[in-house]
């Protein structure tokens, strides 16, 4: 909901979403392709500056929402970073327990890294796309790209029931705190319980209110939408190239380097 909203207010919101989407599928396949941690690190630096550069918004909107997916970034590293091996193995750093090593070589210090930083990457390149196009511009750019109709409308109507099951938790929520329902443990779980419970049926019901609705008024299968007035934005097809050949270039330098 918060990367929704400040699409809206970016200043690539009025560009056709086709280039946004060219920009954002080249940067990321090159990112998942060179396997690279400087690839990565420059990625989701590139796309930061472009996030604040072109779209118009603060870098602390975008550090901001870099640090929610690093946590479970950070768990994925430490499963790939840490594990057993025998007594007398060579490892940088391990610990002993039950007459084995817990830790890691180089190599695994490597590999972490490498998956933290390509996954860091490929965030970045999709909160570019999140951060400067609403989700209705991006099914309908999914749609002249010819992707199957049944996909791009159920993914309108997911987008669609979030925003029901985050109001209906909300309202369930406040009548349950106004009396008193998660005072202590004990009642907290209890409260909980019946949230999870009441907050599906209730949004069926809505769904089928929604479902009736659309009949009442000639749905046949099909949801139409009318396309916004977009700058064509061109130039981003360029600009496309030159962010992955900049990820190019920094792999070459990375191999020279290493050579």
């Amino acid at each position: 909901m918060g990367t929704d909203r400040y699409a809206y207010q970016s200043r690539l919101r009025r560009v056709s979403p086709l280039p946004k989407l060219a920009l954002t599928a080249a940067a990321l396949l090159v990112c998942l392709c060179c396997n690279s941690v400087w690839v990565g690190l420059a990625t989701v630096l590139v796309m930061g500056v472009l996030i604040t550069a072109l779209g118009g918004l603060p870098a602390r909107v975008y550090l901001h929402f870099l640090k929610i997916p690093l946590a479970f970034l950070a768990v994925g590293g430490l499963t790939i970073l840490i594990r057993s091996y025998p007594a007398g193995a060579a490892v940088v750093a391990a610990l002993p327990v039950g007459g084995r090593l817990w830790g890691f070589t180089a190599g695994d210090l490597r590999q972490a890294a490498s998956l933290f930083c390509k996954a860091l990457g490929a965030v970045g390149c999709m909160y570019f796309l999140s951060l400067n196009t609403p989700v209705t511009d991006l099914t309908m750019a999914l749609e002249r790209l010819h992707v199957p109709h049944l996909m791009v409308e159920l993914m309108e109507l997911i987008y669609r029931f979030i925003f029901v099951l985050a109001e209906t938790a909300a309202s369930i929520r406040v009548a349950q705190e106004s009396r008193l329902g998660y005072q202590g443990f004990r009642r907290s779980l209890r409260s909980l319980g019946t949230l999870s419970s009441m907050v599906f049926l209730r949004a069926w019901r809505k769904a089928e209110r929604i479902c009736t609705a659309l009949d009442a008024r000639g749905y046949t299968g099909s949801l139409t939408t009318l396309a916004g007035d977009y700058a064509p934005g061109l130039w981003l097809f360029p600009l496309a190239a030159g962010v992955a050949a900049g990820q190019l270039a920094v792999l070459y330098l990375e191999r020279m380097a290493v050579g």
